[in-house]
């Protein structure tokens, strides 16, 4: 019966073809030649269809890009269909490994091994046809591999970084005083990870010795699949300390140390390359630091110039619109510079301010004995905030986890007084009131002089009414707005990856509206 049925829908696929000269192009019309074949079978369609289906699936592949969202904690994996909206995603975490002196980092061997089983699954899909692929990742992180591509290490970025080789580094080459402006970061220990390759020359030379090639995290991944080896901007430029941004290129000291041989040529995050795969041709990007493929959808979409408030437990702010170098003063408040995916410099402000919102809730659901999760009921009221603010009776919070880090505060440093409160309603408006001056304060460090009008807010956040209402009223100057697309890195990712033709016409999809 199956070969009747094939050797019948063959008859019509021919009648379908009748009058097409050899060579010329053709479409088939998929409507006239089933209606020909039931016509010729007293068949019940339902049956006909299971069985062209199971034979023909193939034939009607769904053209899709793959991402892979690398971060610190979750890898995910997505699948974008052609108008970039997210079809699938699969989402897993590993346990960490110890490194040979016992410190926790990533389990290399099991996250390849993923994302190889991942590749596997989607390259050999039987519904979807990968077009694009691409790769972003977290930053600050290095796989040193050796001349056979065989890992050698990867060492987690909140390694410390030994006193007397920091002492060492800086004593050779900070001599200016200059360093940390030139390279557009504050110290960070392995955070900046050039300062990988001076620890691993100078400390563990035998294994220095064996590097071939030193790759950015998201090229490592690229490597795996297309076995090219490149660095990209982005991954460069993120607070590694070997990037002079004055001067666009490798800092001196990298030069001097010689490892910049060990670095492939640099490729701004939007090149792509060809990669062949069963005889088809598949895009593959050269991958991307994490924070600037979230900010690229922005950069795609916004008409007017913008600063994007990135909010979590860290709240980064960045403008892309403010190319000066760091000055001392900036960089001893948090800030630092970033590279967008074709190198223009980004500069950028933190402040630990969702961990101190976290502990500050804490604290205030002890004192009125509530539950800790009951600051999420309260509700901006108006009436409230007027009087607060008329009274100029502000209470002032100590701050209880930024120590020795973000901006200069000028905070109250003794106790909070939370008797001085009338009401938790009265104390969640004094706090967060308090918390958006410390933000504004980071804000500032970046655009001082107020030209930049619109302030998007993406993150954590954004779900709070009463930090959004509050803020629109402590921050006049600017106009606050909030974007909800959940996956912008993947996003990101994945226009880079498809290019501006791709994506031009879809750049509603990031909904941006006022809070």
């Amino acid at each position: 019966m199956a070969l009747t049925y094939k050797a019948q829908l063959v008859e019509a696929l021919i009648s379908s073809l009748s009058g097409v000269k050899a060579g010329a192009p053709f479409t088939i019309n998929w409507t006239t030649t089933l209606k020909s074949f039931l016509s010729k079978r007293n068949h019940n369609t339902l049956h006909f269809l299971a069985y062209s289906t199971k034979i023909y699936r193939p034939l009607s592949k769904q053209a899709v890009t793959l991402i892979f969202d690398i971060g610190k904690t979750t890898k995910k994996v997505l699948v974008f269909d052609q108008n970039f909206h997210a079809i699938e995603e699969q989402t897993d975490t590993f346990a960490e490994i110890n490194d040979e002196d016992g410190f926790p980092s990533e389990n290399l061997t099991l996250l390849t091994e993923w994302i190889d089983a991942k590749l596997d699954r989607y390259l050999n899909h039987n519904e979807f046809a990968v077009t694009h692929i691409n790769f972003s990742t977290y930053g600050a992180s290095m796989v040193h591999v050796g001349a056979d591509g065989r890992p050698l290490a990867f060492y987690n970025y909140l390694k410390p970084l030994p006193e007397n080789c920091k002492n060492e580094f800086f004593t050779t080459y900070n001599g200016k005083g200059d360093l940390l402006t030139r390279t557009a970061s504050p110290f960070l220990g392995l955070l900046n990870s050039g300062l990988q390759l001076y620890w691993l020359k100078h400390v563990r030379p035998d294994l220095f010795a064996r590097i071939a090639t030193s790759l950015h995290f998201p090229q490592y991944f690229t490597f795996l699949l297309t076995k090219k080896k490149f660095s990209d901007i982005t991954s460069v430029g993120c607070h590694t300390m070997l990037w002079d941004f004055g001067k666009n290129d490798y800092h001196e000291w990298v030069y001097r140390e010689k490892v910049d041989m060990l670095f492939p040529k640099i490729h701004t995050a939007d090149y792509t390359m060809d990669h062949e795969h069963n005889g088809r041709k598949i895009k593959v990007g050269v991958g991307v630091h994490d924070s600037s493929a979230a900010l690229m959808p922005y950069l795609g979409v916004m008409k007017e110039k913008f600063l994007l408030l990135s909010s979590g437990t860290w709240n980064i702010c960045f403008n892309p619109f403010n190319d000066q170098l760091l000055s001392s003063k900036e960089l001893s408040q948090d800030c630092l510079c970033f590279l967008t995916f074709d190198g223009k410099p980004v500069k950028a402000s933190r402040i630990f301010l969702g961990h101190e919102h976290e502990l500050q809730q804490r604290e205030l659901a002890a004192f009125f004995k509530l539950d800790p999760e009951f600051y999420k009921t309260i509700e901006f009221n108006p009436s409230l905030y007027r009087r607060l603010k008329e009274q100029k009776s502000f209470i002032g919070f100590c701050p209880l986890g930024m120590e020795n880090t973000g901006p200069d505060l000028q905070a109250n440093l003794s106790a909070t007084n939370y008797s001085g409160f009338q009401s938790f309603e009265e104390a969640q408006h004094h706090l967060i009131r308090q918390l958006v001056r410390w933000q504004k304060i980071s804000i500032d460090l970046i655009d001082p002089n107020q030209e930049v009008k619109d302030l998007i807010v993406v993150g954590g956040f954004t779900k709070s009414k009463l930090f959004l209402d509050i803020m629109k009223l402590e921050l006049p100057e600017r106009r606050i707005l909030i974007s909800d697309h959940p996956r912008a890195t993947a996003l990101g990712a994945a226009w880079l990856v498809c290019g501006k033709e791709a994506y031009g016409d879809k750049t509603h999809l990031l909904n941006v509206s006022e809070a």
